[in-house]
């Protein structure tokens, strides 16, 4: 899960100012975890039924995306001892996505570590850092490779797989908001926020800066309430993994949700966190995970080859924006009397 922090506080000092074109938010609680989506538009009847729709769009993939619902295709999938089940095509397409950022990133993003997160039971009660042996057990049913696409909405899990798409889930609602609104008429949806856990879709225009862009900040890992950075688009999504979302400490060791899927150890690369920026939100959410793990020379490597927008900070207190940040964004760093170095 992504969180908002001071990206959400951020848009929303902007979004409270938006004269005197028509608005309306709805907030709302789906796939554990509070989301809100802001319309403005011509007229406010037109802005209040698009949020709406928004909101109804997320809750209807709530079923084809959540492993711990029972009546969903992903809770089915994963009870069906290796069987071949048939999903939804949302559930099909999604899974469809997850595989193939998976393979892009040789593993380094994978939707089968639910074996994983739930043995260390970060952000329950039961959150304990597990035996070495328990570790390696799980870690053999671990791996994308055991997820069998056959079309037609049929999937296979082999070897015990048991499939999460918390890694990309709310970025394909995202996904599935920013099509709608492209879909409404002229005129009822000029401009839209859409938060979804912190993925954030800022989309058409901003009426607090006359139709310009939307600027979103890069929280602070050390104070998540603060930025360290900006970044100003349109019609893109922003999505941040850091270490300091879902965590616990034990004997004095940090240890975090962001699973390396070779050691099944939290991924211990130097990183505090990583923000991509992109068109495409369900990318955004994978390319997160996936950079955190490589690390940040890797990670780097990998954004110069698949032009990917990120922003890496370090736990030195270094932010390096990749390459591609210049033309996905207009980037802005602010972290210096925080104590950080712009690296770019």
């Amino acid at each position: 899960m992504k969180r908002i922090f001071a990206a959400f506080l951020l848009l929303l000092g902007l979004a409270g100012c938006a004269g005197q074109q028509a608005s309306y938010t709805t907030d709302f609680f789906a796939m554990d975890t509070f989301m809100s989506v802001s319309v403005y538009g011509d007229k406010q009847d037109d802005a209040e039924q698009t949020a709406v729709a928004c909101e109804q769009a997320v809750n209807a993939l709530e079923p084809a995306l959540s492993r711990t619902r029972e009546d969903g295709d992903l809770y089915r999938l994963n009870h069906a001892g290796g069987a071949v089940c048939e999903v939804s095509e949302d559930t099909y397409a999604a899974i469809e996505a997850a595989v193939q950022y998976a393979e892009l990133t040789g593993g380094a993003f994978d939707p089968t570590m639910a074996p994983l997160t739930d043995l260390w039971g970060i952000n329950t009660d039961n959150a304990h850092v597990p035996a070495q042996a328990e570790i390696d057990e799980a870690l053999t049913h671990v791996g994308y490779q055991n997820i069998k696409l056959l079309g037609n909405n049929q999937v296979q899990l082999e070897n015990g797989a048991q499939l999460d798409l918390g890694g990309i889930g709310k970025g394909f609602a995202t996904d599935a908001v920013s099509a709608l609104l492209a879909q409404q008429p002229e005129g009822a949806a000029t401009g839209a926020l859409v938060q979804l856990g912190g993925n954030i879709g800022a989309f058409g225009d901003n009426p607090s800066r006359d139709g310009g862009n939307w600027v979103v900040g890069v929280a602070d890992p050390d104070n998540n309430a603060e930025f360290v950075a900006t970044v100003e688009v349109r019609d893109a999504s922003v999505v941040t993994s850091g270490d300091y979302e879902r965590y616990f400490e034990q004997d004095g060791k940090r240890y975090h949700h962001i699973f390396d899927p070779e050691t099944g150890y939290p991924a211990d690369t130097g990183l505090r966190s990583v923000t991509v920026i992109d068109q495409n939100s369900t990318r955004a959410d994978a390319m997160t995970t996936a950079l955190f793990v490589m690390g940040l020379d890797d990670g780097l490597a990998f954004c110069k080859e698949n032009n990917i927008a990120a922003v890496f900070i370090t736990a030195d207190k270094q932010i390096y924006p990749s390459d591609a940040v210049a033309s996905a964004c207009t980037y802005t760093f602010l972290g210096e009397e925080k104590g950080y170095t712009d690296a770019q």
